[in-house]
């Protein structure tokens, strides 16, 4: 029975020394094939052929004898069991190397395939494919340390090379892309071969070796499309004239104006052609796969937002009729439906146009509120000096009982009234523009109240006329929005524009005002009058003077001007502040001689004559100058009698008590006349 049981284990440990001993025999075989190939040594064919079979052979051996040794049950005990586990070790280690052996001849099975393929591109690139397939797949460690295992990866990478290199000179040979740089002007020239079973030959292969064209795609949209895009090309397609090449070619200026760049229609019609006769080498290589996919891939986000920023951005419509007339959306979408048409798709970007074509609209209505703004701004920065009269009728704010007589505003303001009246019709008509209409009105009444001053701060705040020019413009801008508050108030609240140009308006001319009040208390410097004065000087009528020119300057400028009640409260009040000062000063004084009374009255006079004058109806002055009666009624108190003097207070109930008190009135008596009975009577009727 033991006899028995150890005649299978006899077997195997006869069997693995033996099957050892083919492998060893085995993998020296392949070393010397492995070091011969890579010494640049071919093998004898029938050697390699012989050896290929006894591999066959040896590995149904190898499996036999694994299955045969896996079955076996000895007794852990005995001394066979230790036998066994060390046969086992030896042949799982045998069967290492044989898997090693196996993959080198099979790399050199393949290379010696390889080598048969000649210039069949496809056949080399599936052939080196599997090549790099088998050295990448390492299922024992020790490969990479084999000094032939790295003389395979060095051949391989070779052989790629190689036949990377021979594709690309065919490609270029195929597919010839010049460019010719010359002082003023570039040439760029594309030649392609219409033998379409060489070029697929070798497109075919360059995509199986995962060649990405990044040049050829570099040089298309640097060289080609860029060009197109944003400068005016002499293009030239040819599909006809030469049999054996399809030529595009383009010449452009290098610096070119800006508006000569071409439209949008002209871009899209020769990148059309450009791709129509590119389409000669997009060669399709499966049903999922071309060679414009492949371009696309690496261009058609940069095509696309070229296209977009450089071209269709700066022609979409900035009117309301450009809008209506252009094509521009159906022409994106066509063009976009091509460029799918053609294959020119990568998944990703395909639909770019067509949304960006969907938003043209809104493009357009924000270019058009932009061109109204800048429209606007450019109109208000003109230097417009032609003043426009402006009638009554037209004048008049809606819905108020005010009654304002003619005055002139700048023709820049009426000119921008009307682009208003334009911008708000077209409000009226357009549905989705018209909130972004009204609300580019707000923003150009805004803009006004901050441009303006800013663009013409000297002229508002020193010149006396263009101060009341703006105020006159910001009150007419103000009834402009007054009249139109029913259609702008659905869209949005203007009532803090109208405050702010009322603000705007009044603030400068008050700052005017404020100018001439300093200028009048500046002249009236030489108007100072003391006790030690004899009699009055040229400087004192001087003063005097010049205050009344200051007067009739600004009644020039702003009578014509200014509404009606808004130049009588201005000049009324700047004569008022002179007046007063003139009035106070001559009441100051506490010795009054003949002859600086007869020089005031003289004063008097000059102003009596000249100040009246100011007003279109010179009786305005008895109304509106709150000081002139008290001047009328000092004239004649510095040239009257102690007797007229007592009957002008007539005991408390004359004229003279209208502007003057007790006290006032017994001042200037003292001042004027000297201390005797009559004086003293009269002082004494004054209570």
């Amino acid at each position: 029975m033991d006899q028995i049981a150890h005649k299978p284990f006899e077997n195997v440990s006869f069997s693995v020394p033996e099957v050892l001993s083919r492998i060893r025999k085995h993998q020296d075989e392949v070393r010397d094939i492995v070091s011969a190939q890579n010494a640049e040594f071919m093998p004898n064919a029938n050697d390699y052929r012989m050896l290929l079979e006894s591999a066959k052979l040896l590995e149904a051996d190898i499996k036999e004898l694994v299955t045969t040794s896996s079955q076996l049950s000895v007794e852990k005990s005995s001394a066979a069991w230790s036998d066994l586990c060390q046969y086992q070790r030896d042949l799982e280690e045998g069967v290492r190397g044989y898997k090693i052996a196996k993959k080198l001849l099979s790399i050199h099975d393949l290379f010696d395939g390889l080598s048969l393929t000649g210039n069949a591109y496809e056949k080399r690139a599936h052939m080196l494919g599997k090549i790099k397939t088998l050295l990448d797949e390492i299922e024992d460690p020790v490969l990479p340390d084999l000094h032939c295992y790295q003389n395979l990866i060095l051949r391989h990478e070779i052989e790629y090379a190689t036949l990377v290199d021979d594709l690309n000179g065919n490609f270029d040979s195929l597919v010839t892309m010049q460019k010719r740089t010359f002082q003023n002007t570039k040439s760029v020239t594309i030649r392609i071969c219409k033998d379409e079973t060489e070029l697929y030959q070798v497109v075919v292969a360059l995509l199986k070796t995962q060649h990405n064209f990044r040049s050829v795609c570099r040089f298309l949209l640097e060289e080609v499309f860029a060009p197109v895009i944003v400068k005016p090309v002499s293009l030239i397609c040819d599909e006809k004239s030469d049999e054996q090449h399809v030529l595009i070619q383009l010449s452009y200026q290098l610096a070119v104006a800006e508006e000569l760049r071409p439209g949008y229609k002209t871009v899209l019609s020769n990148v059309t052609q450009i791709f129509y006769n590119l389409s000669n080498m997009n060669i399709v290589v499966s049903d999922d796969e071309c060679l414009f996919k492949v371009f696309a891939r690496q261009m058609k986000k940069e095509l696309c937002d070229l296209l977009i920023d450089q071209c269709l951005e700066r022609d979409i419509p900035g009117t309301i009729e450009g809008m209506k007339e252009s094509p521009m959306v159906r022409d994106v979408c066509e063009f976009n439906e091509f460029l799918k048409t053609i294959n020119f798709t990568d998944g990703q970007n395909d639909n770019r146009l067509d949304e960006y074509a969907s938003s043209i609209e809104s493009i357009h209505h924000k270019k058009l509120c932009e061109n109204v703004l800048d429209s606007a701004v450019e109109m208000m920065k003109r230097e417009s000096h032609e003043m426009v009269v402006i009638e009554e009728h037209e004048y008049q704010f809606a819905g108020t009982t005010d009654h304002f007589s003619s005055c002139m505003v700048t023709r820049t303001v009426v000119d921008l009234k009307k682009f208003l009246d334009k911008v708000l019709a077209e409000a009226d008509a357009q549905g989705e523009t018209s909130d972004r209409l009204i609300q580019t009105i707000a923003t150009i009444l805004e803009r006004y109240t901050v441009d303006l001053p800013m663009a013409n701060e000297k002229l508002l705040f020193k010149i006396p006329q263009q101060s009341a020019l703006f105020r006159n413009d910001c009150t007419y801008l103000n009834y402009w929005l007054q009249k139109n508050d029913s259609k702008l108030k659905e869209h949005c609240s203007f009532a803090s524009i109208s405050e702010a140009l009322e603000a705007c308006g009044e603030d400068i001319f008050q700052h005017q005002l404020n100018n001439q009040r300093t200028q009048t208390m500046q002249a009236l410097n030489g108007f100072e009058l003391s006790n030690n004065l004899v009699e009055l000087e040229p400087e004192h009528q001087r003063a005097v003077r010049q205050c009344i020119r200051q007067f009739e300057l600004l009644k020039n400028v702003w009578q014509t001007v200014l509404p009606d009640p808004v130049y009588k409260q201005s000049i009324s009040g700047l004569l008022d502040l002179f007046l007063r000062e003139v009035i106070k000063r001559i009441q100051n004084l506490e010795d009054i001689t003949t002859a600086i009374g007869n020089g005031l009255v003289l004063l008097i006079d000059i102003v009596k004559e000249t100040l009246p004058k100011l007003f279109k109806e010179t009786s305005d002055v008895h109304q509106l100058v709150k000081q002139w009666p008290k001047l009328l009624q000092l004239r004649q108190i510095l040239c009257g009698s102690l007797v007229e003097i007592t009957e002008l207070w007539a005991e408390g109930k004359g004229p003279l008590t209208m502007c003057f008190s007790a006290e006032e009135v017994k001042h200037l008596i003292r001042a004027l006349f000297q201390n005797t009975k009559q004086r003293q009577a009269c002082i004494a009727s004054i209570v």
